[in-house]
């Protein structure tokens, strides 16, 4: 660790590279040289046609029934959990 910070220490020391100055406008000319994706409005209302039919669909639709499972779901012991694997005091 104490490398470390000695290397922070000289780092700290040194002088700033002279681009840093001007690279606000480099990253500025760069995204205004990247072509941006641009969704139509036929593409947007297919996607909210697509949406609002999925969405109905999956409400209108009945499920089929199910069966309640047991009350202790969630508190259910594991069957590796350390107090069924030592067994119980009866045994």
């Amino acid at each position: 660790m104490d490398d470390i910070d000695g290397l922070f220490g000289r780092l700290r020391n040194l002088p700033l590279d002279p681009r840093l100055s001007a690279i606000d406008d480099a990253v500025l000319d760069g995204m205004t040289k990247v072509p941006h994706p641009v969704l139509s409005h036929g593409g947007l209302a297919l996607v909210a046609l697509s949406s609002l039919t999925i969405g109905l669909g999956g409400t209108l639709v009945p499920a089929g029934a199910t069966t309640a499972g047991p009350r202790s779901a969630l508190v259910a012991p594991g069957p590796l959990a350390p107090s069924t694997l030592l067994g119980t005091p009866d045994e």
